[in-house]
């Protein structure tokens, strides 16, 4: 399983799942499709932890305990095949391996699930190589294949196929889980509004340029709201020597928008997770909508010319100037 437990990121299939199963209805062939982080792969390794379960729970959970869950967790059950690449794409050297472990029957019962992650990288020969478990499914196998994209699948898949979207986590459950694994309050809420991927803001919170980058973008912004033509002189200074890659200058960016997005939100009392709160976000709150809306246009303005290849640098000190005119 993931780092997250899937039952708190996607309760509502768990339990729709966990009912399909108990029914005898589980489909054949599934199309988990959804953004990265939504926890497509983890609900597939559940399923298989409940089919194979020695001992499921009164709640439709696996216990996770017994023999047949600890082979499906260790990547051992031979009747529960995983195909995985870090590579660019799934060849057709790759589809015909698990085809043939597709003609074989179950090794201990009439039981067997196949997980392609990644289905998308599938090049077109590798994908036509695959229809044909479509065309003549086999009783007892199920095949899932998780996706970022589903429209990059033949039709003829996914018209076989029953497509479960994938919503991304509420951000009040990144926060938690961040918080779970250690992650400072004040940055798990940050890097949360950054990505719903609970691994990704993970490692994005414990780099430490990033909490740098949190850190200085505040300090900055805080010249701006009192008017300190200083903020124009911190971007050479510091906020340049943190972003040296386009990713950093994105992040840098983002983190601006984010402040006063928090702002603007705390201006209309709307009740969502504050991303920084505290003094700065009161200071700039006081500002009129037209000032907070003019920031965030300012802000997106600039991502759009750093898009087109405008120096960071160039496209940074034209929106501090343009926020200590507001």
């Amino acid at each position: 399983m993931g780092a997250f437990d899937i039952a708190t990121l996607q309760p509502k299939l768990v339990h729709q799942f966990a009912s399909v199963i108990a029914r005898g209805q589980l489909s054949q062939a599934y199309v988990f499709n959804g953004a990265s982080g939504t926890g497509k792969h983890d609900l597939a390794a559940w399923i298989a932890l409940r089919l194979f379960c020695e001992h499921v729970q009164k709640n439709g959970e696996p216990d996770y305990t017994c023999s047949e869950c600890q082979r499906v967790l260790t990547g051992n059950h031979p009747d529960v095949v995983i195909l995985q690449t870090a590579l660019r794409s799934l060849k057709v050297d790759d589809i015909r391996d698990m085809k043939a472990e597709m003609a074989k029957t179950g090794v201990e019962r009439n039981q067997r699930v196949f997980i392609i992650d990644d289905a998308d990288k599938m090049t077109a020969q590798a994908a036509n190589s695959l229809l044909k478990f479509y065309e003549e499914p086999v009783p007892g196998m199920v095949i899932i294949l998780t996706t970022t994209a589903k429209n990059q699948l033949l039709p003829t898949i996914l018209s076989r196929a029953q497509v479960i979207n994938f919503p991304p986590p509420r951000r009040e459950t990144v926060i938690a889980a961040l918080d779970q694994s250690g992650v400072a309050p004040s940055l798990a809420a940050v890097a949360a509004a950054l990505s719903a991927d609970v691994q990704t803001a993970q490692t994005v919170a414990a780099d430490e340029t990033f909490q740098q980058q949190v850190a200085k973008v505040q300090t900055v912004i805080g010249l701006v709201a009192a008017h300190d033509d200083e903020a124009f002189v911190q971007v050479q200074t510091t906020l340049v020597p943190l972003a040296p890659k386009p990713a950093d200058q994105q992040v840098l960016l983002s983190l601006i928008a984010l402040v006063y997005q928090d702002a603007l939100n705390q201006h209309f009392h709307a009740k969502v997770p504050a991303t920084f709160g505290g003094p700065l976000i009161e200071l700039l709150a006081d500002q009129s909508e037209k000032q907070l809306e003019g920031a965030l246009s300012a802000v997106l303005k600039a991502q759009v010319q750093l898009s087109q290849n405008v120096t960071f640098q160039s496209t940074t000190e034209q929106l501090i100037l343009t926020l200590l005119e507001g």
